[in-house]
């Protein structure tokens, strides 16, 4: 029977499945209290009622795109055969939505469907074993660590606390969900990923389910086993200077949002964490504060999004660790203090971020000088961008779709937002950068800031690999191989009196070689071309990008052949934009 098997892992004994329900029904919306992580993506609901409406039908939409499952629920479905896709249906985090709904209006049809979708799971999609399976095969399974702590760790919690006293929620289909949520609490413990943002994920979550059901009887084991592990783990996911060695802008926050959550259940059901995690978190959550641009919209370096915003990651660090500059900027200046700098390096990291005041309407820019980063990679040293008076002026073209799934006609395209030529930086012969680090330093002054990077690792072409077995076992589709060695990359950007940039790049090499300068845009931009100068034409404030020598100037906007002039504000989201590419002649380019 599964109550016996359930009174053997627990501390207590229930003398039925209405004795467990009753018991939950009364303390764990109380464990729960506030936490809820936003969903880790890339694909996920928006929480829309015409998306809650599909989900009662069995009509899931998700970024747009529509798998139709009237016919019965399929949890391997992949829209377009992108695997992020399925990850977004299989964490189920549009169950939170529906229990929004139903703790709003009180119809039960929204938490009849979360049970009948999460018993459908549960009774169909058996725990996986991925003990010698190659990464795809796991990832296709549902049970790729990362979907499950995302399943079970994070947002059934969260919708089974607002649903659990609805009519729909019977003992009988409760001790089920108990169960399964122990099974993935052992499968996480067992598999979790040693290494990466993963990693914090997965073994967050199964920590956050030993401190929600601390009737386990391993929870307090596990807890600490949690706790140690995520102490340990740190030193190899962030610099020094709190900044996530992935080098992504919107990795930064999900390095640390499972840390985030753990504190908050943490601190809500009474368990202490060592100083040090909070320190830690504390310093974190200041890189966040620092990155981020006047809307609250991230630097897109590796795999990131121009429209990615963490308005909403802000207050919750500032309701964790508490502030008065946090106070200030997110008040609009209205409450706490203003920060006494507002130009910031990580030293680290070798980040510089430029930034005229705190306000809605400054000048800002971000500078990448650093590693070539972890996980997320991406050849897009030295790259640059520039928002203005509520606008992102110059932005990195960012993540499409990612490289791993297979037999797709759309890989080449989604590859090509992971090489140099979609970011602010530049060409070598028409050549992406190879896989290196770059280094630099910055200097802060009341009245200029100076950065200056430099790229010495040479470029090359994008070859696929057409080995089936590497791209089954490691899901990488391509490498890189380098074309042009002994080439120097140096690119100055200094902030004049905190209006204007001038950013000077020098190209030396051996040999004959020619150099191509790219600029990218969102929100709308257009540019006018005449001469050297390049300019938009918004009513309000506009960009004025001037070459101090001549050059040749390409514009491209929603080119297909070459793939070039394109942005992604959001996972899987197109759109069409201006590139411009300025081929100098001689090696600087001012």
């Amino acid at each position: 029977m599964l109550l016996d098997k359930i009174n053997e892992v627990c501390n207590i004994k229930f003398e039925s499945e209405q004795a467990l329900l009753i018991f939950y029904q009364q303390v764990l919306q109380d464990r729960v209290g506030d936490f809820r992580l936003d969903e880790i993506g890339p694909i996920m609901s928006v929480g829309s009622m015409d998306e809650l409406n599909g989900y009662i039908n069995k009509i899931f939409t998700f970024n747009g795109k529509t798998v139709d499952m009237t016919d019965g629920l399929n949890w391997y479905s992949a829209a377009e055969g992108d695997l992020e896709w399925n990850g977004g249906l299989v964490r189920q985090g549009y169950f939170m939505y529906l229990a929004d709904e139903y703790e709003k209006t009180g119809d039960e049809i929204y938490a009849a469907t979360i049970v009948e979708h999460m018993l459908d799971y549960i009774n169909n999609v058996r725990v996986y074993n991925p003990d010698g399976k190659p990464y795809l095969e796991y990832k296709k399974s549902t049970w790729r660590p990362f979907e499950a702590a995302g399943r079970a760790g994070e947002n059934w919690p969260v919708a089974l606390a607002k649903i659990i006293n609805s009519s729909s929620m019977t003992a009988q289909a409760f001790a089920q969900i108990f169960w399964s949520i122990y099974e993935h609490a052992v499968f996480l413990k067992k598999y979790h990923w040693k290494h990466g943002n993963h990693a914090v994920v997965e073994v967050a979550a199964m920590a956050n389910i030993m401190m929600l059901f601390k009737e386990f009887k391993v929870s307090d084991d596990w807890i600490k086993y949690g706790v140690d592990f995520l102490v340990e783990i740190w030193d190899e996911l962030f610099y020094t200077d709190g900044y996530s060695n992935e080098m992504s802008g919107a990795y930064h926050w999900v390095a640390m949002r499972s840390f985030y959550g753990l504190m908050e259940i943490a601190l809500n059901n009474g368990y202490s964490l060592p100083q040090i995690f909070i320190k830690r978190l504390q310093l974190a959550g200041w890189a966040e504060y620092y990155q981020q641009k006047p809307d609250y919209s991230l630097p897109v370096t590796n795999d990131s999004n121009v429209g990615t915003c963490h308005k909403s990651q802000l207050i919750k660090i500032g309701k964790l660790i508490g502030d008065e500059y946090i106070q200030y900027r997110l008040s609009g200046g209205t409450e706490g203090v203003a920060p006494k700098h507002v130009s910031y390096f990580f030293p680290s990291t070798m980040l510089s971020i430029m930034r005229s005041d705190w306000t809605k309407d400054a000048i800002y820019a971000s500078f990448d000088m650093g590693a070539w980063g972890s996980n997320h990679m991406n050849e897009d040293q030295l790259n640059i961008e520039i928002s203005a008076y509520g606008r992102n002026f110059i932005t990195n073209s960012g993540r499409w779709r990612y490289t791993t799934s297979m037999g797709v006609d759309w890989i080449d395209q989604a590859r090509y937002f992971k090489t140099t030529a979609a970011y602010n930086t530049v060409l070598v012969d028409g050549y992406n950068q190879m896989p290196e680090d770059a280094s630099g330093f910055m200097q802060i002054n009341d009245d200029y800031d100076y950065a200056k990077g430099v790229f010495r690792g040479g470029y090359g072409e994008l070859v696929k690999i057409d080995d089936p077995q590497k791209l089954q076992a490691t899901g990488q589709s391509s490498t890189i191989e380098k074309r042009v060695d002994n080439v120097v990359h140096t690119r100055e950007v200094i902030f004049i009196q905190r209006k204007f940039f001038l950013v000077r790049d020098t190209i030396t090499f051996d040999g004959e070689h020619s150099a191509q300068q790219l600029w990218h845009t969102c929100d709308g931009a257009e540019f006018t071309i005449n001469g050297n100068v390049a300019s938009t034409n918004f009513e309000d404030a506009n960009l004025i990008i001037v070459q101090l020598r001549d050059a040749t100037v390409t514009k491209f906007r929603g080119s297909i052949e070459p793939f070039r002039g394109w942005n992604c504000p959001k996972y899987d989201k197109l759109v069409a934009s201006d590139e411009l590419a300025f081929t100098p002649q001689g090696c600087r380019i001012v």
